[in-house]
């Protein structure tokens, strides 16, 4: 089999192991030494060509990685985790404890504001602050998927938004309970967020204080009293032909 320095052209042919010149090296050689064959000389220009393509490509491949290696360490920094967050904001929620709420109709009133007992300025870096509906620990009990995580990019015990807005130091939002809300027991918690998106600190009500949301089931009112009816008159048609099929019999 034929060697890679084979295809060289005689003049460069012992010269053609890149980690001993590297590729400044070969292209340097190949400036300056003669050419004894006219041959060589024709393929001079497409060996230098070759040789500038390579390193092109290894420059760009340089560049890509640190660009990539840049990304992750960015997504490293904007990771949040729950425990090391400042509890300093004071939530409150309509429902009263084990209240039951229905989707579609009930509205809740939540409110929201920095500590009282933090120093001024505090919040100067909080830019949005975001609400949501969080399971209950007893609602959370042999389900993965609402299972509570330190790490806030994989928690999943707060997955239904009721807001998310300019942070205004206070703030209060009436939320109707949403259509696809899961029955279940929940509470509130409201995060702030910095430039990034990233939580920053957080405030929720007690878990204790938790209430109940039953969901939509898409019978209404109107559809079972029709159900009634039906079922009533299949009943009583079923009476009927009986007692004309009986009386028939003794005819």
């Amino acid at each position: 089999m034929a060697t890679p320095s084979s295809h060289l052209p005689p003049w460069l042919r012992h010269r053609a192991q890149v980690g001993d010149y590297g590729i400044e090296g070969i292209t340097s050689e190949a400036n300056h030494w003669p050419c004894p064959e006219p041959s060589s000389c024709e393929l001079q220009p497409k060996f230098q060509a070759r040789i500038a393509a390579m390193a092109r490509s290894e420059l760009v491949m340089a560049l890509l990685v640190v660009v990539l290696a840049g990304g992750c360490c960015a997504s490293a920094g904007a990771v949040a985790y729950l425990s090391k967050l400042p509890v300093i904001l004071d939530v409150t929620a309509s429902p009263s404890p084990g209240q039951v709420l229905h989707a579609g109709e009930d509205v809740i009133t939540v409110t929201w504001a920095l500590n009282a007992s933090q120093p001024a300025g505090k919040d100067a870096d909080y830019k949005n602050v975001k609400v949501s509906l969080c399971y209950a620990p007893v609602s959370q009990k042999e389900r993965e998927w609402r299972k509570t995580h330190d790490d806030l990019k994989k928690d999943k015990t707060c997955q239904f938004k009721v807001t998310q807005q300019a942070y205004p130091g206070t703030g209060k939002v009436e939320y109707r309970v949403a259509l696809d809300i899961p029955t279940a027991t929940y509470y509130v918690r409201a995060y702030a967020l910095d430039a990034s998106g990233t939580q920053v600190a957080y405030g929720q009500t007690a878990p204790a204080a938790a209430f109940n949301i039953v969901s939509i089931t898409g019978v209404t009112t109107s559809i079972k009293v029709a159900a009634g009816v039906f079922s009533a008159f299949s009943v009583a048609s079923l009476a009927f032909f009986f007692f004309i099929e009986k009386r028939k019999k003794n005819n």
